[in-house]
């Protein structure tokens, strides 16, 4: 591996903690988690509380894959972010406030 490479894999398994998340072979839990993406539009994506209409998966997705992460832009449920850069930053920055925002999503201070 590149130093680069492992720079990057020190940063998923550690401070960052992506690998709570994106876990395994296909770098994905299937688990459902609220990161606050849309919840500060006027009319934000219930998620998967309009499938369960419990109130705990009020704004929660699904935690997709990260395989061939580079091809498959935009980002997010709703596209919102169009790089993975983006996606850097609004994971550094902790996600979006709202009432159900997953624990696990916190400022990272990279």
């Amino acid at each position: 591996m590149t130093s680069s490479q492992i720079r990057g894999m020190k940063l998923f398994f550690g401070k960052a903690k992506c690998d709570e998340c994106h876990e395994g072979v296909n770098f994905t839990s299937n688990a459902f988690h609220n990161l606050g993406v849309g919840a500060d539009k006027k009319e934000p994506d219930e998620g998967r509380f309009e499938v369960t209409k419990d109130p705990k998966d009020w704004g929660a997705f699904k935690t997709p894959t990260l395989r061939e992460i580079a091809r498959t832009a935009p980002y997010m449920h709703d596209g919102s972010l169009k790089t993975l850069e983006e996606v850097v930053d609004f994971y550094d920055r902790g996600g979006i406030a709202n009432k159900n925002k997953d624990v696990k999503i916190f400022p990272l201070r990279l």
